[in-house]
């Protein structure tokens, strides 16, 4: 698959999305203290949220690895930053466009993982929590802050709009990639 059509599927599922080399994508571990300080609430309840998903050394590790890097985003019209039921759709939608896109992309022959937005959704709650096993430990989904990516950087770096605007919600992703 060329990047052109990996750059079409995503926008496909309604993403504006750019091809990104992995060593150029900006890590900064300090990020790990954002997630630990569980303003989302799914540290220590997810799965695919720190600690459970893994160092920020083996995260960075998992993305070296990968072929092909996109990183994606949606931008979403929210009125308001106190609009939190529009915020919570927006994070939603978004993450099922990830799965969606990577499910596409797994039926072409390609294997990887995918970031999304606030945690993987897919089970609710989170089997962590019930002390049960993960059910899709291949299709899960991390948030970009797990992985301690600098996204505004980022963003910046592949030529996509991101900005802390009233009223509008800008949401990130990545899909890192390798033919099977």
């Amino acid at each position: 698959m060329t990047d052109l059509e990996l750059m079409d599927l995503a926008r496909a599922e309604g993403f504006n999305a750019a091809m990104i080399d992995k060593e150029n994508i900006p890590v900064n571990p300090a990020f790990r203290a954002f997630c630990e300080e569980n303003r989302c609430g799914k540290y220590n309840a997810n799965y695919s949220c720190p600690p459970d998903c893994g160092t920020v050394e083996e995260l960075q590790a998992k993305t070296l690895a990968e072929e092909k890097t996109m990183i994606i985003t949606t931008q979403w019209e929210i009125g308001s930053y106190e609009n939190k039921d529009g915020i919570q759709q927006a994070k939603k939608a978004h993450n099922a466009a990830v799965l969606r896109l990577m499910e596409k992309i797994r039926k072409l022959g390609y294997e990887g993982f995918a970031a999304g937005y606030n945690g993987c959704p897919l089970c609710d709650p989170c089997k962590r929590i019930l002390n049960e096993a993960c059910p899709h430990p291949d299709k899960r989904i991390s948030c970009m802050s797990a992985y301690c990516i600098d996204v505004a950087e980022t963003a910046k770096r592949c030529g996509l709009e991101f900005a802390w605007e009233p009223g509008k919600l800008y949401l990130f992703g990545m899909v890192a990639i390798h033919k099977k």
